[in-house]
């Protein structure tokens, strides 16, 4: 069953929020959590790892996605389209620097 995020919000939200922007509200709500859950499994499933092959590996393609993320985020600002909250933003500002620190300490 796929859970219902209108009403997991409802009461943050106003009802006189336009329904245009409750539904923006929904699907950034969504987008954030989707994305949580799926990096923490991805983490969770990267404990076991051994081989600094594989860790670099994994690591690479968290700056990828992290760099494109912060991309879009700074594409929406610049064209005035909107970006997610400054919270969210140095979310993956600091996840971006830390495996960027992940990935010069195993270089050395």
């Amino acid at each position: 069953m796929i859970p219902n995020f209108y009403e997991a919000i409802k009461t943050w939200i106003s009802s006189d929020i336009s329904t245009d922007t409750k539904d923006l509200i929904i699907g950034q709500t969504r987008v954030i959590i989707v994305h949580s859950i799926g990096i923490g499994i991805i983490l969770l499933n990267c404990r076991r790892l051994s081989n600094i092959t594989d860790i670099k590996r994994v690591l690479f393609g968290y700056l990828i996605m992290t760099a494109l993320i912060l991309t879009n985020i700074a594409h929406g600002i610049a064209t005035d389209q909107g970006g997610p909250p400054m919270p969210v933003i140095m979310l993956y500002a600091v996840g971006a620097l830390i495996g960027s620190f992940g990935m010069i300490r195993l270089r050395e």
